[in-house]
Protein backbone atom coordinates (compact mmCIF):
# COMPACT_ATOMS: atom_id res chain seq x y z
CA UNK A 1 0.00 0.00 0.00
CA UNK A 2 1.35 3.42 -0.86
CA UNK A 3 2.13 5.94 1.86
CA UNK A 4 0.43 9.32 1.77
CA UNK A 5 2.59 12.40 2.23
CA UNK A 6 1.52 15.98 2.85
CA UNK A 7 2.86 17.98 -0.05
CA UNK A 8 2.36 21.31 1.67
CA UNK A 9 3.68 22.48 5.00
CA UNK A 10 1.94 24.60 7.58
CA UNK A 11 2.47 27.60 9.82
CA UNK A 12 1.23 28.51 13.27
CA UNK A 13 -1.46 31.19 13.57
CA UNK A 14 -1.36 34.89 14.33
CA UNK A 15 1.69 36.91 15.20
CA UNK A 16 3.68 33.81 16.29
CA UNK A 17 4.33 32.70 12.72
CA UNK A 18 7.69 31.23 13.70
CA UNK A 19 6.84 27.54 13.28
CA UNK A 20 6.68 25.67 9.97
CA UNK A 21 5.95 21.97 9.67
CA UNK A 22 5.19 19.09 7.33
CA UNK A 23 3.42 15.81 8.05
CA UNK A 24 4.02 12.24 6.88
CA UNK A 25 1.36 9.56 7.30
CA UNK A 26 0.95 6.14 5.65
CA UNK A 27 -2.21 4.71 4.12
CA UNK A 28 -4.04 2.51 6.66
CA UNK A 29 -3.96 -1.26 6.15
CA UNK A 30 -6.40 -3.91 7.35
CA UNK A 31 -4.38 -4.26 10.57
CA UNK A 32 -2.93 -0.80 11.19
CA UNK A 33 -3.74 2.93 11.18
CA UNK A 34 -1.78 6.10 11.89
CA UNK A 35 -2.26 9.87 12.01
CA UNK A 36 -0.24 13.09 12.33
CA UNK A 37 -2.13 15.86 14.14
CA UNK A 38 -1.70 19.48 15.09
CA UNK A 39 -3.79 22.24 16.63
CA UNK A 40 -2.06 25.59 16.95
CA UNK A 41 1.34 24.88 18.50
CA UNK A 42 0.47 21.41 19.79
CA UNK A 43 1.62 18.47 17.63
CA UNK A 44 1.21 14.70 17.97
CA UNK A 45 1.68 11.44 16.03
CA UNK A 46 -0.28 8.26 16.78
CA UNK A 47 -0.35 4.73 15.33
CA UNK A 48 -2.63 1.80 16.18
CA UNK A 49 -2.15 -1.87 15.28
CA UNK A 50 -4.33 -4.92 15.81
CA UNK A 51 -2.78 -7.80 17.73
CA UNK A 52 -3.48 -11.39 16.71
CA UNK A 53 -6.29 -11.84 19.22
CA UNK A 54 -8.07 -8.59 18.26
CA UNK A 55 -11.36 -8.50 16.37
CA UNK A 56 -11.00 -4.82 15.46
CA UNK A 57 -11.44 -3.86 11.78
CA UNK A 58 -9.96 -0.91 9.89
CA UNK A 59 -13.03 1.27 10.42
CA UNK A 60 -12.99 0.70 14.19
CA UNK A 61 -9.24 1.52 14.29
CA UNK A 62 -10.02 4.76 12.47
CA UNK A 63 -12.81 5.64 14.93
CA UNK A 64 -10.68 4.71 17.96
CA UNK A 65 -7.77 6.83 16.70
CA UNK A 66 -10.00 9.81 15.99
CA UNK A 67 -11.63 9.55 19.43
CA UNK A 68 -8.20 9.47 21.11
CA UNK A 69 -7.07 12.61 19.24
CA UNK A 70 -10.34 14.44 20.02
CA UNK A 71 -10.02 13.50 23.70
CA UNK A 72 -6.40 14.69 23.68
CA UNK A 73 -7.44 18.02 22.15
CA UNK A 74 -10.17 18.53 24.76
CA UNK A 75 -7.79 17.69 27.60
CA UNK A 76 -5.04 19.98 26.24
CA UNK A 77 -7.15 23.06 25.55
CA UNK A 78 -8.85 22.96 28.96
CA UNK A 79 -5.47 23.42 30.68
CA UNK A 80 -5.19 26.96 32.07
CA UNK A 81 -1.48 26.83 32.94
CA UNK A 82 0.26 24.76 30.29
CA UNK A 83 3.50 23.25 31.57
CA UNK A 84 5.28 19.90 31.54
CA UNK A 85 3.25 18.35 34.36
CA UNK A 86 -0.18 19.70 33.35
CA UNK A 87 0.24 18.52 29.73
CA UNK A 88 1.53 15.13 30.96
CA UNK A 89 -1.63 14.80 33.07
CA UNK A 90 -3.77 15.58 30.00
CA UNK A 91 -2.01 12.84 28.00
CA UNK A 92 -2.35 10.38 30.91
CA UNK A 93 -6.11 11.07 31.05
CA UNK A 94 -6.37 10.51 27.30
CA UNK A 95 -4.77 7.05 27.39
CA UNK A 96 -6.05 5.93 30.80
CA UNK A 97 -8.54 3.39 29.38
CA UNK A 98 -6.88 0.11 28.27
CA UNK A 99 -7.20 -0.81 24.58
CA UNK A 100 -7.62 -4.58 24.40
CA UNK A 101 -6.05 -6.22 21.39
CA UNK A 102 -4.49 -2.93 20.23
CA UNK A 103 -0.85 -1.81 20.40
CA UNK A 104 -0.02 1.86 19.90
CA UNK A 105 2.84 4.31 19.48
CA UNK A 106 2.58 7.99 20.44
CA UNK A 107 4.73 11.12 20.58
CA UNK A 108 3.74 14.77 21.16
CA UNK A 109 5.28 18.23 21.45
CA UNK A 110 3.93 21.57 22.71
CA UNK A 111 5.57 24.91 21.89
CA UNK A 112 4.91 27.34 24.75
CA UNK A 113 6.81 30.55 24.01
CA UNK A 114 10.39 29.51 23.33
CA UNK A 115 10.11 26.33 25.41
CA UNK A 116 9.42 22.91 23.88
CA UNK A 117 7.71 20.24 26.00
CA UNK A 118 8.00 16.66 24.67
CA UNK A 119 6.16 13.44 25.53
CA UNK A 120 6.31 9.83 24.33
CA UNK A 121 4.76 6.47 25.18
CA UNK A 122 4.21 3.16 23.42
CA UNK A 123 7.64 3.34 21.71
CA UNK A 124 7.14 6.87 20.36
CA UNK A 125 10.32 8.76 19.49
CA UNK A 126 11.54 12.34 19.16
CA UNK A 127 14.64 13.58 17.30
CA UNK A 128 16.19 17.04 17.15
CA UNK A 129 18.81 18.68 14.96
CA UNK A 130 20.51 21.90 16.09
CA UNK A 131 23.17 23.32 13.78
CA UNK A 132 25.30 20.21 12.91
CA UNK A 133 24.30 18.23 16.01
CA UNK A 134 21.68 15.47 15.71
CA UNK A 135 20.28 13.05 18.25
CA UNK A 136 17.34 11.04 19.54
CA UNK A 137 16.26 12.97 22.65
CA UNK A 138 13.19 10.90 23.59
CA UNK A 139 12.59 7.16 23.16
CA UNK A 140 9.91 5.26 25.09
CA UNK A 141 10.94 1.87 23.67
CA UNK A 142 12.42 0.69 26.96
CA UNK A 143 9.33 1.61 29.01
CA UNK A 144 5.89 0.07 29.37
CA UNK A 145 3.28 1.31 26.89
CA UNK A 146 1.37 3.06 29.70
CA UNK A 147 4.42 4.95 31.01
CA UNK A 148 4.92 8.48 29.67
CA UNK A 149 8.46 9.82 29.36
CA UNK A 150 8.99 13.57 29.10
CA UNK A 151 11.59 16.17 28.26
CA UNK A 152 11.74 19.94 27.82
CA UNK A 153 14.18 22.67 26.85
CA UNK A 154 14.67 26.13 25.39
CA UNK A 155 14.47 26.44 21.61
CA UNK A 156 17.01 28.03 19.30
CA UNK A 157 16.29 29.55 15.89
CA UNK A 158 16.61 26.91 13.17
CA UNK A 159 15.98 23.91 15.47
CA UNK A 160 14.42 20.95 13.61
CA UNK A 161 12.28 18.56 15.67
CA UNK A 162 10.87 15.23 14.41
CA UNK A 163 8.01 13.46 16.22
CA UNK A 164 7.63 9.87 14.99
CA UNK A 165 5.96 6.55 15.66
CA UNK A 166 7.98 3.38 16.15
CA UNK A 167 7.31 2.22 12.57
CA UNK A 168 8.85 5.41 11.10
CA UNK A 169 12.12 4.81 12.95
CA UNK A 170 12.26 1.23 11.70
CA UNK A 171 11.93 2.36 8.08
CA UNK A 172 14.09 5.51 8.23
CA UNK A 173 17.41 4.99 10.05
CA UNK A 174 18.91 7.67 12.28
CA UNK A 175 21.67 8.32 9.72
CA UNK A 176 19.16 8.69 6.87
CA UNK A 177 17.02 11.06 8.94
CA UNK A 178 20.08 13.12 9.91
CA UNK A 179 21.11 13.43 6.26
CA UNK A 180 17.59 14.46 5.16
CA UNK A 181 17.45 17.19 7.84
CA UNK A 182 20.17 19.09 5.94
CA UNK A 183 17.32 20.51 3.82
CA UNK A 184 16.08 23.80 5.27
CA UNK A 185 12.31 23.42 4.80
CA UNK A 186 10.12 20.71 6.41
CA UNK A 187 8.28 20.17 3.11
CA UNK A 188 11.59 19.46 1.32
CA UNK A 189 12.62 17.06 4.08
CA UNK A 190 9.33 15.19 3.79
CA UNK A 191 9.79 14.98 0.02
CA UNK A 192 13.25 13.46 0.40
CA UNK A 193 11.87 10.77 2.74
CA UNK A 194 8.90 9.96 0.48
CA UNK A 195 10.55 7.10 -1.50
CA UNK A 196 11.38 5.18 1.68
CA UNK A 197 7.88 5.66 3.05
CA UNK A 198 6.22 4.61 -0.22
CA UNK A 199 8.34 1.48 -0.46
CA UNK A 200 7.63 0.36 3.12
CA UNK A 201 3.84 -0.03 2.68
CA UNK A 202 3.39 0.13 6.47
CA UNK A 203 0.17 1.63 7.84
CA UNK A 204 1.78 2.49 11.20
CA UNK A 205 4.16 5.14 9.79
CA UNK A 206 3.54 8.74 10.80
CA UNK A 207 5.81 11.67 11.62
CA UNK A 208 5.80 15.47 11.89
CA UNK A 209 8.85 17.58 10.96
CA UNK A 210 8.81 20.97 12.74
CA UNK A 211 11.14 23.94 12.26
CA UNK A 212 11.39 26.73 14.85
CA UNK A 213 12.48 30.26 13.97
CA UNK A 214 12.26 33.64 15.66
CA UNK A 215 9.48 35.98 14.35
CA UNK A 216 10.65 38.29 11.57
CA UNK A 217 11.57 41.72 12.89
CA UNK A 218 9.82 43.58 10.10
CA UNK A 219 6.55 41.74 10.78
CA UNK A 220 6.64 42.76 14.42
CA UNK A 221 7.35 46.39 13.44
CA UNK A 222 4.52 46.41 10.92
CA UNK A 223 2.08 45.15 13.53
CA UNK A 224 3.34 47.77 15.98
CA UNK A 225 2.72 50.53 13.44
CA UNK A 226 -0.76 49.20 12.78
CA UNK A 227 -1.54 49.22 16.50
CA UNK A 228 -0.17 52.78 16.84
CA UNK A 229 -2.37 54.01 14.00
CA UNK A 230 -5.38 52.37 15.61
CA UNK A 231 -4.64 54.08 18.94
CA UNK A 232 -4.33 57.45 17.18
CA UNK A 233 -7.69 56.96 15.50
CA UNK A 234 -9.32 56.07 18.81
CA UNK A 235 -7.79 59.17 20.42
CA UNK A 236 -9.23 61.37 17.67
CA UNK A 237 -12.66 59.92 18.27
CA UNK A 238 -12.38 60.56 22.00
CA UNK A 239 -11.44 64.25 21.39
CA UNK A 240 -14.90 64.94 19.94
CA UNK A 241 -17.29 62.71 21.90
CA UNK A 242 -20.88 62.38 20.78
CA UNK A 243 -23.59 63.35 23.25
CA UNK A 244 -25.77 60.28 23.97
CA UNK A 245 -29.32 60.61 22.67
CA UNK A 246 -31.18 61.00 26.01
CA UNK A 247 -28.86 63.76 27.23
CA UNK A 248 -28.91 65.65 23.90
CA UNK A 249 -32.70 65.51 23.95
CA UNK A 250 -32.92 67.15 27.37
CA UNK A 251 -30.25 69.75 26.59
CA UNK A 252 -32.15 70.74 23.43
CA UNK A 253 -35.34 70.99 25.44
CA UNK A 254 -33.61 73.15 28.05
CA UNK A 255 -32.17 75.41 25.36
CA UNK A 256 -35.54 75.91 23.66
CA UNK A 257 -37.33 76.63 26.93
CA UNK A 258 -34.81 79.21 28.03
CA UNK A 259 -35.12 81.06 24.72
CA UNK A 260 -38.88 81.36 24.89
CA UNK A 261 -39.84 84.85 26.14
CA UNK A 262 -43.17 83.73 27.65
CA UNK A 263 -41.47 81.70 30.42
CA UNK A 264 -40.59 83.97 33.28
CA UNK A 265 -38.55 82.42 36.03
CA UNK A 266 -36.76 83.92 38.93
CA UNK A 267 -32.96 83.48 38.75
CA UNK A 268 -32.92 81.07 41.71
CA UNK A 269 -35.67 78.86 40.30
CA UNK A 270 -34.03 78.94 36.89
CA UNK A 271 -30.79 77.60 38.38
CA UNK A 272 -32.66 74.82 40.19
CA UNK A 273 -34.49 73.88 36.97
CA UNK A 274 -31.24 73.76 35.00
CA UNK A 275 -29.58 71.64 37.69
CA UNK A 276 -32.55 69.26 37.87
CA UNK A 277 -32.65 68.77 34.11
CA UNK A 278 -28.91 68.15 33.97
CA UNK A 279 -29.10 65.61 36.82
CA UNK A 280 -31.99 63.78 35.16
CA UNK A 281 -30.10 63.78 31.86
CA UNK A 282 -26.95 62.40 33.49
CA UNK A 283 -28.93 59.65 35.25
CA UNK A 284 -30.72 58.60 32.05
CA UNK A 285 -27.44 58.63 30.13
CA UNK A 286 -25.73 56.54 32.83
CA UNK A 287 -28.54 53.97 32.73
CA UNK A 288 -28.43 53.88 28.95
CA UNK A 289 -24.64 53.40 28.86
CA UNK A 290 -24.77 50.75 31.60
CA UNK A 291 -27.34 48.69 29.70
CA UNK A 292 -25.38 49.12 26.48
CA UNK A 293 -22.13 48.01 28.15
CA UNK A 294 -23.85 44.98 29.69
CA UNK A 295 -25.22 43.94 26.30
CA UNK A 296 -21.80 44.43 24.69
CA UNK A 297 -20.18 42.34 27.41
CA UNK A 298 -22.69 39.52 26.86
CA UNK A 299 -22.06 39.59 23.11
CA UNK A 300 -18.28 39.54 23.58
CA UNK A 301 -18.48 36.69 26.11
CA UNK A 302 -20.64 34.62 23.74
CA UNK A 303 -18.29 35.37 20.85
CA UNK A 304 -15.24 34.34 22.90
CA UNK A 305 -16.94 31.04 23.65
CA UNK A 306 -18.17 30.22 20.13
CA UNK A 307 -15.68 31.61 17.63
CA UNK A 308 -12.49 29.89 18.94
CA UNK A 309 -14.28 26.51 18.92
CA UNK A 310 -15.37 26.91 15.32
CA UNK A 311 -11.99 28.30 14.25
CA UNK A 312 -10.17 25.37 15.89
CA UNK A 313 -12.38 22.85 14.07
CA UNK A 314 -11.80 24.70 10.78
CA UNK A 315 -8.02 24.66 11.29
CA UNK A 316 -8.17 20.99 12.24
CA UNK A 317 -9.98 20.27 8.97
CA UNK A 318 -7.37 22.21 7.00
CA UNK A 319 -4.57 20.17 8.61
CA UNK A 320 -6.39 16.92 7.71
CA UNK A 321 -7.10 17.81 4.06
CA UNK A 322 -4.05 16.01 2.71
CA UNK A 323 -4.24 13.19 5.24
CA UNK A 324 -7.84 12.05 5.45
CA UNK A 325 -10.59 13.89 3.59
CA UNK A 326 -13.33 12.12 5.57
CA UNK A 327 -11.92 13.34 8.89
CA UNK A 328 -11.40 16.79 7.37
CA UNK A 329 -15.05 16.81 6.27
CA UNK A 330 -16.18 15.92 9.82
CA UNK A 331 -14.15 18.80 11.26
CA UNK A 332 -15.55 21.30 8.71
CA UNK A 333 -19.12 20.12 9.43
CA UNK A 334 -18.55 20.61 13.17
CA UNK A 335 -17.32 24.16 12.54
CA UNK A 336 -20.29 24.86 10.27
CA UNK A 337 -22.80 23.65 12.88
CA UNK A 338 -21.26 25.79 15.64
CA UNK A 339 -21.44 28.91 13.45
CA UNK A 340 -24.96 28.30 12.09
CA UNK A 341 -26.44 27.51 15.50
CA UNK A 342 -25.17 30.77 17.01
CA UNK A 343 -24.98 33.41 14.25
CA UNK A 344 -28.50 34.73 15.01
CA UNK A 345 -27.43 35.59 18.57
CA UNK A 346 -25.31 38.56 17.42
CA UNK A 347 -26.55 42.03 16.43
CA UNK A 348 -26.70 42.87 12.74
CA UNK A 349 -23.63 44.67 11.34
CA UNK A 350 -21.68 43.97 14.55
CA UNK A 351 -18.00 43.18 14.15
CA UNK A 352 -18.59 39.81 15.85
CA UNK A 353 -21.23 38.81 13.28
CA UNK A 354 -18.97 39.93 10.43
CA UNK A 355 -16.14 37.71 11.73
CA UNK A 356 -18.52 34.75 12.04
CA UNK A 357 -19.78 35.33 8.49
CA UNK A 358 -16.20 35.49 7.14
CA UNK A 359 -15.30 32.21 8.88
CA UNK A 360 -18.52 30.61 7.59
CA UNK A 361 -17.50 31.45 4.02
CA UNK A 362 -14.12 29.77 4.57
CA UNK A 363 -15.78 26.68 6.06
CA UNK A 364 -18.30 26.42 3.20
CA UNK A 365 -15.51 26.77 0.64
CA UNK A 366 -13.48 24.01 2.34
CA UNK A 367 -16.51 21.72 2.55
CA UNK A 368 -16.99 22.08 -1.20
CA UNK A 369 -13.45 20.73 -1.68
CA UNK A 370 -14.10 17.54 0.29
CA UNK A 371 -17.73 16.86 -0.58
CA UNK A 372 -18.29 13.22 -1.51
CA UNK A 373 -21.75 13.87 -2.98
CA UNK A 374 -21.97 14.05 -6.78
CA UNK A 375 -24.32 16.51 -8.49
CA UNK A 376 -26.46 13.49 -9.40
CA UNK A 377 -27.10 12.98 -5.69
CA UNK A 378 -24.95 9.87 -5.20
CA UNK A 379 -22.78 9.87 -2.09
CA UNK A 380 -19.39 8.37 -2.97
CA UNK A 381 -18.65 7.59 0.67
CA UNK A 382 -21.50 5.02 0.62
CA UNK A 383 -19.61 2.78 -1.86
CA UNK A 384 -16.92 0.53 -0.36
CA UNK A 385 -14.15 -0.40 -2.82
CA UNK A 386 -11.31 -2.92 -2.97
CA UNK A 387 -8.48 -1.94 -5.36
CA UNK A 388 -6.23 -4.67 -6.77
CA UNK A 389 -3.12 -4.38 -8.96
CA UNK A 390 -3.37 -6.53 -12.09
CA UNK A 391 -0.65 -4.74 -14.06
CA UNK A 392 2.48 -5.98 -12.33
CA UNK A 393 3.65 -2.36 -11.99
CA UNK A 394 4.62 -1.54 -8.41
CA UNK A 395 2.51 1.17 -6.84
CA UNK A 396 -0.17 1.27 -9.57
CA UNK A 397 -2.91 0.04 -7.24
CA UNK A 398 -2.03 2.47 -4.47
CA UNK A 399 -2.04 5.41 -6.89
CA UNK A 400 -5.60 4.68 -8.05
CA UNK A 401 -6.67 4.03 -4.44
CA UNK A 402 -5.45 7.49 -3.44
CA UNK A 403 -7.35 9.05 -6.36
CA UNK A 404 -10.57 7.36 -5.27
CA UNK A 405 -10.07 8.41 -1.64
CA UNK A 406 -9.61 12.04 -2.64
CA UNK A 407 -12.94 11.86 -4.48
CA UNK A 408 -14.62 10.61 -1.30
CA UNK A 409 -14.97 6.89 -2.01
CA UNK A 410 -14.62 4.44 0.88
CA UNK A 411 -11.49 2.50 -0.20
CA UNK A 412 -11.32 -0.43 2.22
CA UNK A 413 -8.29 -2.35 0.94
CA UNK A 414 -5.61 -2.64 -1.76
CA UNK A 415 -3.66 -5.66 -2.93
CA UNK A 416 -2.63 -7.75 -5.93
CA UNK A 417 -5.07 -9.19 -8.49
CA UNK A 418 -5.28 -12.90 -9.39
CA UNK A 419 -2.93 -12.26 -12.35
CA UNK A 420 -0.95 -9.46 -14.06
CA UNK A 421 -2.55 -9.77 -17.52
CA UNK A 422 -5.28 -7.15 -17.15
CA UNK A 423 -5.43 -4.13 -19.47
CA UNK A 424 -7.03 -0.80 -18.65
CA UNK A 425 -9.35 -0.46 -15.62
CA UNK A 426 -11.85 -3.21 -14.83
CA UNK A 427 -14.83 -2.23 -12.65
CA UNK A 428 -17.10 -4.72 -10.91
CA UNK A 429 -19.93 -3.81 -8.54
CA UNK A 430 -22.65 -5.69 -6.77
CA UNK A 431 -26.06 -5.68 -8.42
CA UNK A 432 -27.52 -3.62 -5.56
CA UNK A 433 -24.94 -0.87 -6.21
CA UNK A 434 -25.19 -0.82 -10.03
CA UNK A 435 -26.29 2.84 -9.93
CA UNK A 436 -22.68 3.74 -9.04
CA UNK A 437 -21.16 2.22 -12.25
CA UNK A 438 -21.55 5.34 -14.42
CA UNK A 439 -20.23 7.66 -11.67
CA UNK A 440 -17.23 5.39 -10.99
CA UNK A 441 -16.46 5.17 -14.73
CA UNK A 442 -16.74 8.95 -15.09
CA UNK A 443 -14.41 9.61 -12.13
CA UNK A 444 -11.75 7.12 -13.28
CA UNK A 445 -11.97 8.04 -16.98
CA UNK A 446 -10.47 11.46 -16.24
CA UNK A 447 -7.03 9.87 -15.75
CA UNK A 448 -7.38 6.25 -16.84
CA UNK A 449 -8.89 4.07 -19.56
CA UNK A 450 -11.85 2.01 -18.35
CA UNK A 451 -11.87 -1.18 -20.41
CA UNK A 452 -14.64 -3.10 -18.68
CA UNK A 453 -17.50 -2.52 -16.22
CA UNK A 454 -20.18 -4.84 -14.91
CA UNK A 455 -22.57 -5.41 -12.01
CA UNK A 456 -21.73 -9.08 -11.49
CA UNK A 457 -19.61 -8.86 -8.31
CA UNK A 458 -20.64 -11.77 -6.04
CA UNK A 459 -22.98 -10.89 -3.18
CA UNK A 460 -20.59 -12.46 -0.66
CA UNK A 461 -17.79 -10.08 -1.67
CA UNK A 462 -16.53 -8.08 1.36
CA UNK A 463 -16.86 -4.79 -0.56
CA UNK A 464 -19.50 -3.20 -2.79
CA UNK A 465 -17.08 -2.81 -5.68
CA UNK A 466 -13.81 -4.19 -7.06
CA UNK A 467 -11.47 -2.04 -9.20
CA UNK A 468 -8.69 -3.94 -11.00
CA UNK A 469 -5.77 -1.93 -12.38
CA UNK A 470 -4.33 -3.24 -15.66
CA UNK A 471 -1.48 -2.22 -17.94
Amino acid sequence: MLGELTSKGGFSNGMDNNISFSKIVATPTLNSWSQAYNAGKFFAVLSLEKTQDSNQDLESLNILGKDLLERLEQEFFTIEDKNLESIKTAITNTFQNPMKGISFSFAAGAFIGNILYLFALGKGRVFIKRDDNFGRILDSEATLSKDIITSSGFLKEGDLTVLSTEAFSKVVTDDELNASLNDSLPAEIAESLAPKIHKAENGKISAIIIKYGNPKEEEVLDEGLEISEKIKQEEKIEETPKIPFPLSKYLSLLKSKLKKPNIKLKPTRKLFLIAAIIIVGVLITSIFLTIQNQNNAKVQALFSEIYPQAERKYEEGQSLLDLNRNLARDSFLSAQKILQDNKDKFPEKSKELMQIQDLSKKVDSSLAQVSAVDKSGLDRSKLSIAVTNGSGIEGAGGKVANTLKELGYNVVSTGNADNYNYTGITIKVKKGKSNFIDLLKKDLSKDYTVSSSSSDLPLDSPTDSLVIIGK
